[in-house]
């Protein structure tokens, strides 16, 4: 039984063409036709999540003005996307279904600095995203966000879709079809960011410092790094303050900023720590 409040002969006829098209390339835009029967939305992402090669963007539709030059994916693609709630819930196995940003992301990412880059830039407010677990590891990743809230229809309207979505994701994607999108560049990209990531701050700070500095990244409040290490909100206060002495840093965006940059130049050795690499003198070629 359908949601009250949503014109259904719409959908179910952008439905039928989804249907239709399984297997060709323009199956996504028939899939955006679906979601757009439903409510009108901002942006419509469609996403590879490989389980070791840095995502896959497999198809973009977003309404012209919505999201501003420094919002693109460039930075995303580039190592940002390790700090997404969505690919974090991939990388951590969750289980097939749609969720809400606000279910996934720790409890302070919405004051985050990737919220800003990513969110804040781009006007949008609240999101909605289909996960799809496929069998190598690797995920489907379909997001839906808009410049304002969902009412609570659409809201369920698209919850309620989700079995048929999932399984047009499974037969479209599924096997080699994904495979044949992952090149050999993505897999060392990921590679490459990932133990970037790991080691970030190693060269300067103590173990405990670096994953105080991996939790402010990811949107962690003092209070939930607290209770996920197990130490005292003092404790964690004085590590923030000691990690943020050493890097010449006082805040969250400066904490990012200085991890995107060093991602950017970072070395060719994935067990050194990027900051020797962004701090490393250039020298002059004349």
């Amino acid at each position: 039984m359908m949601t009250p409040g949503i014109q259904t002969n719409g959908m179910f006829e952008a439905m039928a063409v989804v249907t239709a098209g399984l297997g060709k390339r323009d199956i996504a835009e028939a899939l955006v036709g679906v979601i757009k029967s439903i409510c009108p939305v901002d942006s419509v992402c469609v996403m590879a999540f490989p389980k070791d090669a840095r995502p896959k963007l497999l198809h973009e539709n977003t309404v012209m003005g919505v999201v501003a030059p420094a919002g693109d994916m460039t930075q995303y693609l580039d190592g940002a996307y390790l700090l997404d709630p969505f690919y974090q819930a991939a990388k951590a196995q969750k289980a097939t279904g749609c969720y809400a940003l606000k279910e996934l992301a720790p409890d302070d990412f919405f004051n985050s600095e990737y919220f800003r880059l990513y969110y804040r830039f781009s006007h949008l407010v609240d999101e909605l995203a289909y996960l799809l677990a496929l069998d190598d590891g690797s995920y489907i990743h379909v997001s839906i966000a808009k410049v304002e809230a969902f009412s609570e229809t659409e809201r369920s309207t698209i919850l309620a879709i989700t079995p048929w979505v999932l399984s047009v994701l499974e037969r479209q994607w599924a096997g080699t079809n994904l495979k044949t999108e992952v090149s050999a560049n993505d897999i060392d990209m990921h590679k490459h960011v990932r133990h970037a990531f790991e080691h970030f701050g190693s060269s300067v700070l103590t173990e405990r410092e670096c994953e105080i500095a991996r939790l402010i990244l990811h949107g962690h409040s003092t209070k939930s790094m607290a209770v996920k290490l197990d130490i005292s909100i003092e404790t964690v206060k004085v590590h923030r303050r000691n990690l943020y002495q050493k890097l010449d840093i006082s805040s969250q965006p400066e904490l990012f900023s200085l991890f995107l940059e060093s991602l950017a130049v970072a070395g060719g050795d994935d067990h050194v720590d990027p900051l020797q690499a962004y701090h490393q003198p250039v020298h002059s070629t004349l």
